[in-house]
């Protein structure tokens, strides 16, 4: 077996794990600039996140391995470490733009209805998130409907779905 190979191994497996684990949809998700899908709930949610991060220093070790062992020549040691350097930055890569999004990161604690929400229904509201307009699927915590257009508080956010309700009046 030759380093070549060992590093188009690391490749594919990486990018196997990355569709695996929907790494590959989360990055074309960020590249929609008004769409932000979070993670799915998950009882496993720091396995899942593990192995994107593990799938994108996959990719870079093994291609830029690859791409040293077959096109620069470059040596068996010498490569591997570059390759092992290039899998570190990838692993820290890959944990910053694919946090959660969660209360800090919202600008408001309210948002708009988008989509019709049915009592303990889901639908979709717009908020504001770093200045720009930003739609999530959310979970209706009243028990009568909230119609498109309504001005919602956001309850929760820490599960894929963001829970609202309509204001409460005092």
């Amino acid at each position: 077996m030759t380093w070549a190979f060992a590093y188009f191994a690391c490749f594919i497996v990486g990018l196997v794990l990355a569709a695996v684990s929907g790494l590959i949809r989360d990055l074309q998700l960020l590249a929609r600039p008004n769409v932000l899908v979070p993670h799915s709930p998950n009882r496993l949610l720091f396995i899942n996140l593990l192995r994107r991060r593990l799938a994108a220093g996959l990719i870079l070790s093994g291609l830029v391995g690859l791409v040293l062992a077959v096109q620069r020549g470059v040596g068996s040691r010498d490569g591997l470490l570059w390759a092992v350097a290039a899998g570190v930055v990838g692993v820290l890569a890959a944990s910053v733009p694919l946090r959660r999004p969660c209360a800090p990161a919202l600008s408001s604690r309210y948002a708009t209805v988008v989509k019709d929400i049915e009592p303990g229904g889901y639908g979709q509201v717009r908020v504001e998130r770093n200045g720009v307009a930003v739609l999530l699927a959310a979970q209706n915590a009243d028990r009568i409907a909230i119609r498109a257009g309504s001005d919602v508080e956001v309850v929760d956010c820490t599960r894929s779905v963001i829970t609202v309700r309509l204001p409460s009046r005092p």
